[in-house]
């Protein structure tokens, strides 16, 4: 009887019906699944180099759990849409870095606190209030838009005032951003088997990794100068 709920409310979760998805079979969205793993590898990339020294990295040493949340979450709801915990753990994880990155940054951006104080209020209106606008279709695209906004906005005010130190990484990161968004809304209207939602999870990860390369190198230099003061 429980195996026959399942079948008939599937899936378990709030999530779309992506195009790979298949109902009855595990993993229920193969490609969207396994695609995951790149930001398993980042995770394992990334806490080689920061925990040797993780006070000189405080950011990312907070970032690299919330990263692997996001991880088993996402691979969870792939591979089961069984709950909505795993759709939950999928996405919430992301909002959290997103958000922290951009106040991590925007509190870097001026000396002044309301300077400062301004511009983490603008960042909270795009990376959380454009959720509670009610878009018609491809809500949750226009969110994640908004939410790379909020967080390339002060990330851009550090690139300029750094005079561009270390730029290249976010070049990549904005890059492969731009196709990562673009597969995501593209799933429902290219005809392949498997979807384009896993190319969502590839871009993004490059993304997310260009990012933390930015970041570290960023606090690396930061702390550099710090010393020689």
């Amino acid at each position: 009887m429980n195996a026959l709920l399942y079948f008939t409310d599937f899936p378990n979760d709030s999530g779309p019906v992506y195009t790979e998805t298949i109902q009855g079979r595990f993993p229920v969205e193969p490609f969207n699944t396994f695609s995951n793993l790149f930001f398993l590898a980042i995770v394992i990339y990334f806490s080689y180099r920061v925990y040797k020294n993780y006070k000189a990295q405080l950011f990312l040493s907070f970032a690299l759990p919330v990263l692997f949340i996001g991880w088993v979450g996402g691979t969870i709801y792939h591979a089961t849409r069984s709950h909505e915990i795993w759709l939950l753990m999928d996405w919430v994880p992301i909002d959290i870095l997103c958000l922290g990155a951009s106040l991590y940054f925007a509190s870097k951006a001026s000396s002044k606190k309301r300077q400062v104080v301004g511009l983490m209020i603008l960042v909270l209106l795009l990376v959380l209030g454009v959720r509670f606008i009610p878009f018609r279709s491809h809500g949750q695209t226009y969110a994640y838009i908004a939410t790379a906004i909020g967080l390339l906005l002060p990330i851009g005010i550090h690139v300029f005032q750094t005079r561009f130190k270390h730029s290249k990484y976010m070049v990549f990161a904005v890059l492969s951003f731009a196709v990562a968004i673009s597969f995501r809304a593209l799933d429902r209207y290219i005809h392949f088997s498997m979807g384009t939602h896993w190319l969502w999870h590839s871009f993004g990860a490059f993304s997310v990794f260009f990012l933390m390369k930015y970041i570290f190198h960023d606090a690396k230099s930061s702390r550099l100068v710090n010393n020689q003061d």
